[in-house]
This record gives structure tokens, C-alpha cells and sequence, in this order.
């Protein structure tokens, strides 16, 4: 059975919107294990829906034991988060090995100009840090802004549906360094077709759980009509590459 990397999870209960399925360190645990998921990346809602700074460090606790399993931090502008330098930031995420971060804007109530973010994110590029973004909580002429300003960014999007196509493909087409999490990306053809324009090395597999199983992106992939090799590529060797590329 093919190995998994799952660049797309989320720990603990959120806080805002009830889930009867929420995941515990060893619920994922399982879960990872059903569906031969060897490595994952995970945010906690706490850092989400209540306190970035207090999420995060919840993060660091509750999966210290699990080497399988890499936090992703959830990052504010440093104007108003407590790590408000990049020097000061640099330092936390090489103590806690974080080699993600995600973003949260409107929910955040913050901006993605470039007198709010620049420094954040001219900071993340230097390091080859990933950032993880979701439409859901920003538009796409924000998102467009991102590799435009800053083309050597490794801008992960995720939650994304087939329908965003004809916002993806130019993204793709222009900037090489943003890539897409497939778990939400469920379409006839899908796989095929954006191997066939942009090739498989920015594609990567994601299970968006709690909210959905990955199950469906698991078989999505495994009945996709392109060679093994890519499969490998986009099942484990991308999200491997990313995590390893980070300059901590």
C-alpha cells in the first residue's frame, strides 16, 4: 500500500462551530494508521478559532510524542502577535520545529497588503516556510497578491473545489512556487488534467480532517489515470520535499 503524507489536518474541538468528530491526538493516531498515512501536517483549532499564540503552543504539547506528526502554526501579522519580530519568530519555530504556518485573515480580522503582512511573509520566503491558505477566509485577489509580491513564497492553498479551476490554473500556470491540496479538489479527470498542464510536482495530497475522511483523496489519486511515479509524488514525495526544504 502506497505510503501518505496528509498536509491538511486539524487537532482538537473547535470552538466556534459544534463537531461531534473532532480528533484527539490518538483518535488522528488511528486514523493516520487506517489509511497508511506515515506523516501529517496539523494545526489546532484552539489557534484557529480562540488564541493563535495559546493554540499553538496546545499544538506543541499535545503531539510531542508523535515524531510522525508536524505542527503548523497559525500565524498574525507580527504587529499584533506576541512573537513580533522575525528574529524572535525564527527562534520559536526552530525550538518547535515548525515548518508550516497557515493563515487566517478574515477570521483574523487582518489584511493581506503588503504594509501588513511584507514582513511576515518576505520572512517566510526567505526561510522556504510554507504557507498554508485557504480561499474560504480570503479572496482571490488577495491570494493572486501573494506570489506576485513574493514569487519565491511556497503558498500552499487548500479547502479548494474543481468549481475555483479558472482562479488555480492561472496561479499555477505563473507562479512555481504555489502549490494545491487535493482533498477538497475532487473532479472528473482532476488529477489528469492538472498533471497534464502543470505537471505533478506541485500537487499534494490532504485529508481536510476532521471534516471529511481521506479515504475519498486517498482512492482519488490511487484510480488517477497517471504513472506511479506521480502518485508517489503527489501522495508523499512533495509534501516530503516542502517540509524538508525549510531553511530552520
Amino acid at each position: 500500500m502506497r505510503e501518505y503524507f496528509d498536509f491538511n489536518i486539524m487537532l482538537g474541538k473547535p470552538t466556534v462551530l459544534p463537531l461531534s468528530n473532532w480528533l484527539d491526538v490518538n483518535r488522528l493516531d488511528e486514523e493516520l494508521k487506517r489509511f497508511n498515512i506515515k506523516k501529517t501536517l496539523v494545526y489546532h483549532s484552539y489557534s484557529r478559532d480562540y488564541d493563535a499564540y495559546f493554540g499553538n503552543n496546545k499544538l506543541i504539547e499535545e503531539i510531542k510524542n508523535y515524531v510522525n506528526i508536524y505542527p503548523s502554526w497559525v500565524l498574525l501579522p507580527l504587529d499584533i502577535f506576541p512573537i513580533d519580530t522575525p528574529d524572535k519568530l525564527l527562534e520559536e519555530l526552530r525550538m518547535n520545529n515548525v515548518r508550516a504556518v497557515r493563515l487566517f485573515p478574515d477570521l483574523h480580522n487582518f489584511l493581506l497588503e503588503e504594509e501588513v503582512v511584507g514582513d511576515l511573509l518576505s520572512f517566510l520566503e526567505e526561510f522556504n516556510i510554507p504557507v498554508l491558505l485557504s480561499p474560504n477566509n480570503t479572496g482571490w485577489k488577495d491570494i493572486y497578491n501573494i506570489p506576485r509580491n513574493h514569487p519565491n513564497l511556497r503558498l500552499v492553498l487548500v479547502d479548494l473545489t474543481y468549481r475555483q479551476s479558472s482562479y488555480i490554473f492561472p496561479l499555477l500556470k505563473r507562479y512555481k512556487n504555489v502549490y494545491i491540496e487535493l482533498s477538497g479538489y475532487i473532479a472528473f479527470l482532476g488529477i489528469e488534467t492538472l498533471y497534464k498542464r502543470f505537471g505533478g510536482e506541485r500537487l499534494l495530497f490532504g485529508s481536510n480532517l476532521p471534516y471529511k475522511t481521506p479515504g475519498s483523496t486517498v482512492y482519488y489519486i490511487e484510480k488517477a489515470d497517471v504513472p506511479e511515479e506521480v502518485k508517489d509524488l503527489i501522495a508523499y514525495k512533495n509534501a516530503e520535499r516542502l517540509i524538508q526544504e525549510v531553511k530552520l
